[in-house]
C-alpha cells in the first residue's frame, strides 16, 4: 500500500502582469483614437525595425499633440505603478512608494499585416501599453493582433525535455509564450526586461495602441546611498 506524502509546492519567479481599465477610458480613447489617426495621415512613420505599421518617435514628442488624453489616462497609470512598487533596503532609507515619471510614449497603429518583432524596453522598471482601439482582435485569434508574452527562463525546459510538462497547471507554460487578446481600453503594465510581441493582425478596422515607459522618480542619493540626480533628470 503507498504510503501519503503530504507535498508542499510553490511556484517560484513569478512574473507580474497588471491589466486594469481607467475609468475614464471612453472619452479618452475617443480623443486619443482621432488625434493619432490624424497624424498618422499627415506625419511618416517613425523608423522601427521592429514594426510593420505606423508609430511615432519613442520619446516625449506624444506629449504636445495629444497631452491632454495623455496627462487623463497616466494619472491612474502612474497611481497604479506606484502602488505596485516599493523601494528596496538597498536605498537606506526605510521602505516606501517612490512616484513615477513616463519617460517615453508613443502611438502605434497597426493594420491588415502590421506587426511588432519580440522586443524588450531596456532602462525602464515598468513599460505598458494602453489600447485604444483594438480593432478586430478577438479571443479566438482568428484576426491576430494579440499580445505576445514570452516566458522570460526562455525556451530551455521544453528544449531539454519536449515531451515533457509540469503538472501544476500554474507552471504549464514553462519554457513557452502566452496570447493576450486585449479590450479597447485596457492598459497592460509588465516589467521592462519582459520580451513581447504583436502577433500579425489580420483585421480592416486600425489597431491603435500607446506604449510607454515608466521610470521612478528617485531623490539625491537614494542608490546605493551614493549622489545621483534623479533618473528623470538623467534621461532629459
Amino acid at each position: 500500500m503507498p504510503t501519503e506524502i503530504e507535498i508542499q509546492i510553490t511556484p517560484l519567479f513569478s512574473t507580474p502582469l497588471l491589466v486594469f481599465t481607467p475609468a475614464d477610458h471612453t472619452r479618452i480613447n475617443a480623443r486619443l483614437s482621432t488625434m493619432i489617426l490624424e497624424r498618422e495621415a499627415s506625419v511618416p512613420a517613425h523608423r522601427d525595425n521592429e514594426v510593420v505599421g505606423w508609430s511615432s518617435p519613442h520619446d516625449l514628442s506624444m506629449l504636445e499633440w495629444a497631452g491632454e488624453p495623455l496627462r487623463d489616462l497616466f494619472a491612474p497609470v502612474l497611481e497604479v505603478a506606484k502602488q505596485v512598487t516599493t523601494l528596496s533596503q538597498r536605498c537606506g532609507q526605510g521602505t516606501g512608494r517612490p512616484e513615477w515619471d513616463v519617460v517615453e510614449v508613443w502611438a502605434n497603429v497597426q493594420r491588415n499585416g502590421g506587426t511588432n518583432a519580440a522586443h524588450s524596453h531596456p532602462g525602464s522598471f515598468w513599460a505598458g501599453v494602453y489600447y485604444v482601439d483594438v480593432g478586430e482582435v478577438s479571443s479566438n485569434k482568428d484576426m491576430g493582433g494579440e499580445l505576445q508574452i514570452y516566458d522570460p527562463r526562455g525556451c530551455l525546459p521544453r528544449m531539454l525535455a519536449p515531451y515533457l510538462q509540469y503538472s501544476m497547471t500554474e507552471l504549464h507554460d514553462a519554457g513557452t509564450s502566452i496570447s493576450y487578446a486585449p479590450t479597447s481600453g485596457q492598459c497592460v503594465l509588465f516589467p521592462g526586461w519582459l520580451f513581447h510581441a504583436v502577433n500579425t493582425y489580420h483585421g480592416k478596422a486600425p489597431r491603435i495602441s500607446v506604449a510607454f515607459n515608466l521610470d521612478p522618480v528617485l531623490a539625491p542619493g537614494m542608490m546605493n546611498g551614493t549622489q545621483k540626480r534623479p533618473i528623470t533628470e538623467s534621461r532629459r
